[in-house]
């Protein structure tokens, strides 16, 4: 069995060429569950005991095993979706091996090869991007850690493919092309002695690349190479990237980000000569018409309302199409005007800078600083919205900071009032559509609100009366959005200059249109604009609009409920158009704030609003698993806050639907801060929930909830004359429902409690909690109880001597005569300690009679006896408290005998008692040493109870077995 376990086969030509021997003993499970299944399941269970022998003497069918579970795991629709069963990379990589080495690897066709291939480079490559070679074998392969990657694999199949003159796919295009680009590195390039490997490894990459670049679209099959050829120093490398960007405008119907972002990172780095075909490829994409088989699906755009979104949809390049849409049409017409070829390279080169100078303020943010192109000579129509837009995101950037920053505001209004002027110069020549003129406008009435620019506000709205711009059908699908659009601008800079008075912006909404859905649709888009860039005027402007019931739309408020801080956004907790989804979205961004601003004070208001928010919508399902982490932070901060009842409701509703929902430790956590919070009525539901979803922890808890209520519920205790404010009443605190009467029932659980309110010298309230709870345990704990109380007067400092002994009777009388208290040698002990610390009445002479009245009880004493006393004193006259005959016989060395000698030891020596001191511990000696003994032959006859067991059991079997070999 063990030879069979660590079998190995010997590999001759691996990867390298090199002879290796493998084991095989993890990869053989994986064999016997990915074979096929078509001869039956007879005889499974005799197939997992086979040796290496069985394996060689059933001759070919086991050298297939390899080949064929190969073959089972590149065919994805015989698979098992079972985890535990998946193979690893690994493992599927030893079975090409094992394959290879047996010369079969003519049994895999093209299909499986493919398969292989796309497999391997999936996990080699980055498994969060997905692009249209992706494997879909990869939900079929163990997951993990990938700790590797197999381009040297990809590469081998990819050339055994090749010699078997199989025909490469796309896909297998593709991975080689990323096998070889991954063995590149860039920070060697121009290196001597690393050009020619780069140079040649680039080259094969070219090779792939160009069968397969002119049939996929996908921006991931693209970049990569891109990136890399453009990140090399040789000069050749870029222009075959120029080549690659080239084909990719003459030959894709549309531009992903990705691809765009190479594009202009191109086009920054390079001079105009070198742009020659990039730019005629522009020329001859926005100037051709798509054909009609062409995919015209994804060409309708977005009506643009801004300079921002018109900037948007000309970055991207569209093809035009036949018979377009208005706005589509003025697209067409701009992009045309700017990159037609009888336009001069420089411009068309300016034109796309400017495209990338604005995805530089869209990417990574850029200053008013930084600007290197002349925003203030803006002369056409393509500078005007591309200069606009760039100070769109740099004010939106800056955000309400910018009114404060006197230079960064100064500038942008110079540059602002410098494009106006040049937009005046254009507008008196009607050459351009109204469309882009209302653009402009409301770009211009967002950029004078948001520097305040009461001057360049007034001119933009004379100019767009003067001009008709706001003359239009609204119900229009192009004029629509953008009159609304300009509306909205118009109504959000003019809070911002002229402030937020609610008989001025209804005035604004009714010079707009009188249709009240219009009016909501504006007042809409200006609290969206006005989110972004004062958050308070966006708050003014929608109360203001709810008022006057303009309803703003609900993704609106939903944006502005996260953005508001949590005093105002839990009153749209109990807004009705809300989902689940979005409440839960709003109680998160409270909790993320309440994370931030922990130590804060905050309105009592807002956490219960908050609670009662949690506690309806939990009631009919349970919250989503992402959510734990805020869920629990709004609890914990709920409990801080006073609001437990409503915490442990939240919690009952949650557990009730998924019982595992809260982390344990989170759940113990809380019930500590309410025992700490003195809450202790949510402290036993707490404790309840706990102990009905793991009662496991019921011992745990219950420690932890009677020592924190000994310290801090020791007040409530004690209090005469209010039980209905007291913790441990009886109707009350021993109600079936309350789980605390399951804590209180053991003897070890009040001790416990009991020594801590003494601790904190509570005593009055010990005697009222063993009062409660005398007649509730056996007469064992009540002992250990009583002798706790007892032992509690003696340690308290007062108080002393005489009438410290007075109390220690008083109260034992009242412990027997009322509690049905049975005293015990620890309680005579406890009594031997209050009277030997009243060294005025026992001096030496009572002690050593006192001593001798303890041997004569049958205490043991050494080589002394009851009948001979050590110091051969009188008989003592006792009453009942010293009577130790009515005592249990057993006497414990450890418990009752050593503590008594202790005490007799010091006593002695306080007394200056110095012969009676060493004659006691003569007498400890003496029974340390029997006691040791006796502890010794009771360990010794344990061992021999043990070793004669073990025999007899081992005698039974050896008798069974002869049984068996009889039968």
């Amino acid at each position: 069995m063990l030879r069979w376990c660590v079998s190995t086969v010997r590999v001759v030509g691996g990867v390298d060429g090199a002879q290796r021997t493998r084991l095989l003993s993890s990869a053989s499970a994986h064999v016997q569950e990915c074979l096929p299944r078509s001869a039956g399941t007879r005889d499974t269970s005799k197939r997992s005991f086979r040796t290496s022998d069985d394996l060689q003497k059933s001759g070919p069918s086991n050298s297939n095993r390899a080949i064929s579970a190969l073959q089972e795991i590149l065919t994805s629709s015989s698979l098992v979706l079972d985890p535990s069963r998946r193979p690893t990379p690994n493992t599927i990589r030893s079975f090409y091996i094992s394959a290879k080495a047996r010369d079969q690897l003519s049994q895999l066709d093209s299909e499986m090869l493919t398969a292989l291939i796309g497999l391997f480079g999936s996990l080699s490559a980055d498994s969060t991007r997905r692009c249209v070679y992706t494997s879909s074998l990869l939900p079929y392969v163990k997951d993990g850690p990938v700790t590797r990657d197999y381009w040297a694999f990809v590469k081998e199949v990819v050339s055994l493919k090749q010699q078997r003159g199989m025909r490469l796919e796309h896909s297998d295009r593709y991975w080689m092309m990323r096998a070889e680009l991954a063995s590149l590195s860039p920070s060697k390039d121009g290196q001597p002695g690393y050009t020619h490997a780069f140079d040649r490894s680039l080259f094969r990459a070219r090779k792939q690349y160009l069968h397969f670049s002119r049939h996929a679209f996908d921006p991931d099959v693209h970049v990569p190479y891109l990136t890399a050829l453009w990140s090399s120093v040789d000069p050749l490398h870029k222009q075959w990237a120029i080549d690659a960007m080239t084909s990719i405008l003459l030959t894709h119907p549309f531009l992903h980000a990705k691809v765009l972002k190479v594009l202009l990172e191109i086009v920054h780095d390079t001079d105009t000569a070198h742009l020659r075909s990039i730019l005629s490829a522009i020329s001859i994409r926005v100037t051709r018409f798509l054909s009609p088989c062409g995919d015209t699906t994804r060409a309708s755009i977005a009506v643009p309302v801004d300079a921002t979104t018109f900037t948007s949809a000309l970055s991207v390049f569209p093809s035009p199409v036949p018979s377009p849409s208005p706005h589509m049409k003025v697209i067409t017409e701009l992009l045309h005007e700017a990159f037609s070829p009888n336009i001069p390279l420089v411009h068309r080169r300016s034109n796309l800078l400017l495209c990338s100078l604005l995805y530089s303020c869209n990417g990574g943010g850029i200053t008013i600083s930084s600007l290197d192109f002349p925003l203030d000579g803006g002369t056409s129509l393509w500078q005007t919205l591309f200069a606009l837009a760039i100070l769109e995101q740099v004010t939106r950037a800056a955000g309400p900071a910018l009114l404060n920053d006197r230079a960064l505001r100064g500038r942008i209004q110079e540059m602002m009032r410098s494009l106006y002027e040049s937009w005046l110069q254009l507008m008196p020549n009607k050459s351009h559509p109204i469309l882009i003129s209302r653009a402009v406008t409301t770009s211009f009435f967002r950029l004078s609100g948001a520097v305040a620019d009461l001057k360049l506000f007034t001119a933009c709205l004379e100019s767009s009366t003067n001009f008709g711009l706001w003359i239009g059908d609204s119900s229009d699908t192009v004029e629509g959005p953008q009159l609304a659009a300009m509306a909205a601008m118009h109504l959000a800079a003019l809070m911002q200059v002229r402030g937020c008075r609610a008989e001025l912006v209804m005035k604004t909404l009714s010079s707009y249109t009188t249709n009240v859905q219009h009016q909501c649709v504006i007042a809409s888009a200006a609290v969206k604009d006005l989110i972004h860039r004062d958050i308070e005027l966006a708050r003014i402007l929608y109360n203001i609009a709810v008022r006057s019931r303009r309803d703003i739309d609900v993704d609106t408020t939903y944006t502005l409920a996260r953005t508001l801080p949590p005093h105002h956004t839990v009153g749209f907790l109990k807004h009705e158009r809300f989902s689940r989804v979005q409440v839960g979205g709003l109680l998160s961004s409270i909790a993320c704030f309440l994370k931030e601003t922990r130590h804060q004070h905050h309105d009592a208001n807002l956490f219960n609003d908050v609670g009662i928010s949690l506690r309806k919508l939990y009631t009919i399902s349970p919250p989503p698993i992402h959510f734990r982490g805020h869920l629990q932070l709004l609890l914990a901060e709920l409990c801080t806050r006073g609001w437990g009842f409503q915490t442990t409701a939240i919690i009952t509703n949650v557990i009730k639907f998924q019982p595992t929902f809260f982390q344990f430790s989170f759940l113990l956590r809380l019930v500590r801060l309410f025992l700490r919070r003195k809450q202790f009525r949510c402290a036993l539901r707490m404790q309840k929930i706990l102990v009905d979803a793991r009662g496991g922890c019921a011992i745990n808890l219950r420690h932890m909830m009677t020592t924190r209520l000994c310290v801090t519920a020791s007040r409530r205790l004690s209090t005469k004359g209010r039980k209905s404010h007291t913790l441990f009443r009886g109707g009350c605190f021993w109600a079936a429902r309350t789980s605390f009467k399951n804590v209180m029932s053991g003897g070890s659980v009040c001790n416990r409690f009991l020594q801590g309110l003494i601790y904190t010298r509570r005593s009055h309230a010990a005697k009222v909690a063993f009062s409660r709870v005398a007649g509730k345990v056996d007469t064992k704990s009540r002992t250990i109880l009583g002798n706790t109380l007892l032992h509690g007067v003696v340690t308290h400092p007062v108080p002393r001597n005489g009438r410290r002994v007075r109390k220690v009777l008083g109260l034992l009388d009242n412990l027997v005569n009322h509690h049905q208290f049975v005293p015990d040698r620890i309680t005579v002990n406890i009594i031997l300690k209050a009277l030997i610390a009243w060294r005025t009445a026992f001096d030496y002479q009572r002690l050593r009679a006192l001593f001798d009245h303890m041997v004569r009880g049958g205490y043991p004493a050494g080589i002394y006896s009851p009948s001979h006393p050590p110091f051969r004193t009188p008989l003592l006259r006792t009453s009942g408290t010293l009577a130790l005959s009515k005592l249990p016989l057993y006497i414990s060395f450890e418990k009752h005998s050593k503590p008594m000698l202790k005490m007799f030891i010091k006593a002695f020596y306080l007394q200056n008692d110095v012969e009676a001191a060493r004659t006691v511990v003569e007498i400890l000696k003496i029974e340390q040493q029997k006691a040791t003994l006796q502890r010794e032959r009771r360990s010794m006859a344990r061992l021999r109870g043990w070793m004669k067991a073990e025999s007899r059991m081992s005698r039974r079997d050896d008798m069974t077995c002869v049984h068996n070999d009889r039968l």
